[in-house]
């Protein structure tokens, strides 16, 4: 509590409107909220088909709080979501890319979502979002069982996207910490940074 502490600090000071928090469960949510003066603004977390993350999706509608999705497409790591047969299947079927049935399925299930490319027709591509049916929304949100994390900082504190092997290995060397040892990873906004 002492960092949210000092972001609130910040904010009273006028060094940022907005205070949030980054890679927290839902029990960290729950308990950054309860006691903090100021409210979280958002929650930045990975969210996608694969790990839709409901139960944090729910507190944060609850509480008012704008739960933000990165790594919405899995950034081409395997599995490869682009080439989920779900997904797929339903791109025929509404005549769009599996990217923008994933970034559909995200807007219309109530996340702002973050993604990237460096391509200007796949960046052209993913404004051209369009509204899914309601029944390919549940076939996406019930068909899809595989549930993966891409970004293990949740379970061992360290950011960034860390190949599954190699993070097997960095623990058994004590170079990650255990998911008890995590701290919180805060995200602030700064006015002078705006």
């Amino acid at each position: 509590m002492d960092t949210w502490r000092t972001l609130e600090g910040f904010v009273d000071e006028g060094r940022c409107k907005a205070i949030g928090l980054s890679n927290v469960s839902l029990e960290q949510t729950r308990d950054i909220f309860e006691a903090a003066r100021i409210k979280p603004a958002v929650v930045h977390v990975e969210s996608r088909p694969y790990l839709p993350q409901w139960e944090l999706l729910d507190y944060c509608r609850e509480k008012g709080i704008v739960l933000q999705a990165f790594a919405a497409l899995g950034h081409s790591l395997e599995p490869k979501l682009l080439e989920d047969p779900v997904i797929t299947a339903i791109a025929r079927r509404v005549s769009k890319t599996s990217a923008q049935v994933f970034l559909a399925w995200a807007i219309q299930r109530g996340t702002a979502l973050l993604t990237t490319s460096k391509t200007p027709s796949r960046i052209k591509e993913k404004f051209k979002i369009s509204t899914l049916p309601q029944d390919v929304m549940q076939e996406i949100s019930e068909g899809i069982k595989s549930r993966v994390r891409f970004n293990s900082v949740v379970e061992t504190g360290v950011p960034g996207f860390i190949p599954r092997g190699i993070r097997r290995l960095r623990r058994q060397s004590g170079q990650l910490h255990s998911k008890h040892e995590t701290g919180l990873i805060l995200n602030s906004f700064f006015a002078d940074h705006a």
